[in-house]
């Protein structure tokens, strides 16, 4: 079993793994008249967001990186909504390194906390 791939590529199992589905809706949407009654324009549904959390050693951040570094990604993620797999242009935003530990003073034994979100187009 795999979370995510990109472009065909399956990318290491994540420790945080967050889907979120939302709807997109347009500019004229709000609270406009007296009534208080919501005037919502859904222009699309269901556009997913994927939050991935990563604990690395430094050997394995720049092929990282590169798997998600693409403008335009084809990713095939796990969707708990349906409990299959979904396919998806997507693009990676949001993209952080935070060194977690040390190990022998060696960069690439190092441990890293990477993140990022996945936004479907």
């Amino acid at each position: 079993m795999y979370f995510i791939k990109t472009d065909d590529t399956e990318l290491p199992t994540p420790y945080y793994y967050s889907v979120t589905s939302k709807d997109i809706t347009g500019s004229d949407s709000g609270r406009y008249d007296e009534t208080g009654i919501v005037h919502r324009n859904r222009v699309r549904s269901g556009v997913l967001t994927c939050d991935v959390k990563w604990r690395l050693p430094g050997s394995r951040l720049a092929a990282l990186k590169n798997a998600l570094s693409g403008e335009v990604l084809e990713v095939e993620l796990l969707d708990p909504s349906s409990g299959d797999y979904t396919e998806l242009d997507m693009y990676a935003e949001s993209f952080k390194a935070d060194f977690y530990q040390q190990q022998n003073e060696d960069e690439d034994e190092s441990w890293w906390d990477i993140s990022c979100r996945l936004v479907e187009y």
